[in-house]
């Protein structure tokens, strides 16, 4: 079956379903269009119908009407009324004295009128009038011949045909029924083509650009790298330095215990004197010390690439893992021991922070990125201070990074999070950290804010849920 579409997917086709449901709607507006135009010309026609009925009846009594025959104009009347539309005829002279009338009640035969004798007649020069009451259509045509004779009023049925009406509805429920039919067509190509070009296309984008945001993040992770690796360099070299020397200590001890080890065992004086020669009770004693102290200086060098491995792994960028957000912490400060000597002391004042479900990677690049930019907006030749507060609530742990350092002028303070924005001089910085920090954060159902006063100092403070948010996965199958 079809996935059911998310919020954002309906929006994307939402378009494509107004122009289905306008089309659907003009092609029923047409239809009921069609009808009432079909249904005023069924009115013209009646209404042609019956001037023409009167026209002919002018022409036929005329000449009887001149030589006062009206058993012929009667026959002529008649004649007229064989159209069972015809309700009434009366013929009049010009003053509105009836001559001749007759009538026909619904379904019955036509018969005589001998009342009224007068009725009002137009008073116009026009030869045709029409009119339309709730029961009649009324005709008035003159009657002429030379002169004004008189007037013929015929009346017809103000009611459409029964069978044309139903034949008319008829037409327009096909009429209607074919538009729904062809808008629901339209409507579901629109929904067919909105679903394989939008949603899967969107699917298909959606996934290019998470997949270019992880190479954002490594990216400016590599680059934040590459500005640590002297640094690195050297915090390795310090204990790589002393290792080596006492390496070379320990070889003039190995040799002085060799000659000891070689000295005769019997003559205890001799044995003495060769232990003395060699300050054998010296370097027994200094052996130990220098064991540990190359231990020492092993185990930094081990722990300095273990912090770097830990924060330049990517295979771990999408796993959530319930993490000691003060280990992460205290690694990045490790790594980032050579940017911060000369220029800040760091002052640690940590809370009892509870586990959180995070990436432990992420959120250790955004800790680099706070630091060594809390550690370079230090002046030259001023000792700086870095306070590091952790703290939690039941629902959320926050970590500040407040730098005592010159602060950030209002109107740079408000690009800090846009991309490429750096105020580092060219080549030291991406202008890709605080931006890909927050969305780090973001991601993490958390929030970045930063507040900094000018000769005072910046302060970034990390807002992150306990647990991971929950996200509501979209319903997926296969058609």
């Amino acid at each position: 079956m079809l996935h059911r579409l998310s919020a954002a997917e309906w929006k994307s086709i939402k378009p494509a379903l107004l122009i289905g449901l306008a089309l659907a709607l003009l092609q029923i507006g047409s239809g009921v269009a069609a009808y009432y135009q079909s249904k005023n010309l069924l009115w013209e026609s009646k209404y042609q119908t019956a001037q023409n009925l009167s026209t002919g009846l002018v022409v036929a009594v005329a000449d009887q009407m001149v030589v006062k025959d009206y058993a012929s104009v009667e026959s002529r009347i008649v004649q007229t009324m064989s159209n069972v539309e015809v309700a009434s005829v009366m013929l009049t002279d010009m003053s509105g004295r009836v001559l001749s009338a007759l009538k026909r009640d619904p379904g019955q035969k036509p018969r005589l009128l001998f009342d009224p004798y007068w009725i009002p007649t137009p008073d116009s020069h026009e030869e045709v009038i029409q009119s339309r009451d709730d029961a009649y259509i009324t005709t008035w045509a003159k009657v002429n011949l030379g002169s004004d004779l008189g007037w013929v009023k015929l009346q017809t049925y103000n009611q459409l045909d029964s069978a044309d009406l139903t034949s008319l509805r008829q037409q327009t429920f096909w009429l209607s029924v074919l538009s729904v039919v062809s808008g629901i067509v339209i409507l579901g190509v629109f929904l067919w083509r909105a679903y394989f070009t939008v949603v899967k296309r969107e699917h298909m984008f959606e996934a290019k650009l998470d997949e270019a945001t992880k190479r954002l993040v490594q990216s400016e992770k590599l680059a934040s790298l590459g500005e640590l690796a002297a640094g690195v360099a050297h915090e390795i070299n310090n204990p790589v330095g002393y290792v080596s020397s006492n390496l070379t200590s320990l070889q003039k001890y190995l040799a002085a215990y060799e000659k000891v080890l070689d000295a005769p065992e019997a003559n205890t004086d001799e044995m003495l004197a060769v232990k003395k020669k060699h300050n054998y009770a010296f370097i027994r004693e200094d052996l130990q010390n220098l064991v540990k102290e190359t231990q020492e200086g092993v185990g930094r060098v081990k722990a300095i690439i273990q912090d770097l491995k830990d924060y330049a792994r990517t295979n771990v960028a999408s796993h959530y893992v319930a993490s000691d957000l003060h280990i992460g912490l205290k690694s990045t400060l490790n790594i980032a021991r050579n940017q911060l000597k000369n220029r800040a002391d760091v002052r640690l004042s940590l809370g009892n922070l509870p586990l959180v479900e995070c990436t432990p990677s992420q959120i250790d690049q955004v800790f680099l990125n706070l630091i060594v930019n809390a550690a370079q907006a230090m002046p030259e030749g001023k000792m700086g201070l870095i306070d590091i507060r952790t703290d939690c609530n039941e629902r959320e742990v926050w970590i500040e990074v407040q730098d005592n350092g010159p602060g950030i002028a209002p109107e740079i303070l408000k690009k800090i999070f846009d991309p490429f924005f750096t105020t580092k001089d060219p080549g030291t910085g991406t202008g890709l950290g605080l931006s890909v920090s927050q969305n780090i954060i973001q991601q993490h159902g958390g929030k970045l804010e930063v507040s900094s006063a000018v000769g005072v100092g910046t302060t970034f403070t990390i807002t992150l849920p306990i647990k991971r948010p929950v996200k509501h996965p979209v319903a997926k199958g296969s058609a």
